[in-house]
């Protein structure tokens, strides 16, 4: 076991970040079997718009000066409620109270950001963790965040030619011209998901420059693979992927997948899922995941099951209260 003197916190900068990319796939790697990050894709991360590496993400180095741990609090946006923590350690280098420490430093770095959300308004910081990961979840437990929800990664093999959607009378389905519809499909985005848990409204300003951030700069963004739902000229639900993921080259990925109020309960949700199954077997994918809230209020899980799919993993959320108030965020 690591001694339980901390050797060294210090501020993150991009020169580290191959080092910490390593990191995180050992980390992955003891808890999924696979890297699950990728240097490129990290640094784009890191490169955010309104994300301050310098003031909100520390590595832990050990007595020879390699980095043994890592931790941010991502705050980047408007309404600045709810402060997303990540923090890890290697495991051949795990101790409660150094990982302690770093949630020590998250909550200092996350109270010291409070003002920045409207006055009145519930603060928290989030943790998600692999919930096979024990060591993470009884230290976060035992610092005093409470366990709130379970998201599922569910996976899909595309062994056959996958069935043909069936879409509702009066609704048809276009890839985005991103050069125009972003705006709107963006907007369509946050609308389907209003009613899901822990939603929150974020100024369309704010996410228009993020994505003209990773439209620059992500090598995997592919237009053709975000799909749009339409009726009378309005988008009524919307399909984002992604050709790959960083563990499996041949498995494409469903980032956001909803159907907005008027357009629900009419199939369109299962035809738009599975006209992203027949692109990925055109392509020749073999396989297709994506992220599901494990009590999705429109219950998403079966919807996917129906389609075929099962789940392979869990993350479980974790909360810690930093100000009490009026939730800005979908209960």
């Amino acid at each position: 076991m690591e001694s339980k003197t901390i050797k060294r916190l210090r501020p993150f900068t991009l020169a580290d970040a191959q080092e910490v990319t390593h990191l995180f796939n050992i980390c992955s790697r003891a808890t999924s079997g696979n890297d699950e990050f990728e240097l490129e894709s990290m640094i784009n991360d890191w490169k955010t718009p309104g994300f301050d590496v310098e003031k909100t993400v520390r590595v832990l180095e050990n007595e020879q000066g390699q980095i043994i741990g890592y931790i941010e609090v991502w705050d980047s946006s408007k309404p600045h409620v709810n402060k997303s923590v990540y923090g890890l350690l290697h495991p051949d280098h795990w101790d409660d109270d150094q990982f302690r420490t770093l949630l020590s430093w998250a909550e200092t770095c996350a109270r010291e950001r409070i003002s920045l959300a409207p006055d009145g308004s519930r603060v928290v910081m989030m943790h998600y963790t692999p919930n096979n990961d024990l060591q993470r979840k009884k230290t976060l437990e035992a610092y005093g965040f409470s366990l709130v929800r379970h998201f599922y990664r569910m996976e899909i093999e595309l062994g056959s030619n996958p069935q043909s959607p069936v879409l509702p009378e009066g609704i048809k389905v276009t890839t985005i011209d991103i050069n125009t519809e972003l705006k709107a499909a963006l907007l369509a985005l946050d609308d389907g998901f209003k009613d899901h848990w822990g939603h929150v409204d974020r100024p369309i300003d704010d996410r228009l420059v993020e994505w003209q951030h990773y439209l620059q700069t992500d090598k995997n963004f592919d237009p053709t693979l975000w799909f749009l739902a339409k009726s009378e000229g309005q988008i009524a639900g919307v399909i984002r992927c992604n050709p790959r993921t960083v563990e499996d080259p041949q498995m494409g990925w469903v980032f956001q997948l909803c159907v907005r109020q008027p357009w629900r309960h009419q199939g369109l949700g299962m035809a738009l899922l599975l006209t992203a199954f027949a692109e990925f077997y055109r392509r020749g994918n073999k396989r297709v995941g994506l992220i599901v809230d494990a009590a999705s209020p429109t219950n998403a899980t079966r919807l996917y099951e129906k389609a075929g799919m099962h789940i392979a993993r869990q993350t479980d959320t974790y909360e810690f209260e930093l100000r009490p108030g009026e939730r800005l965020d979908t209960a």
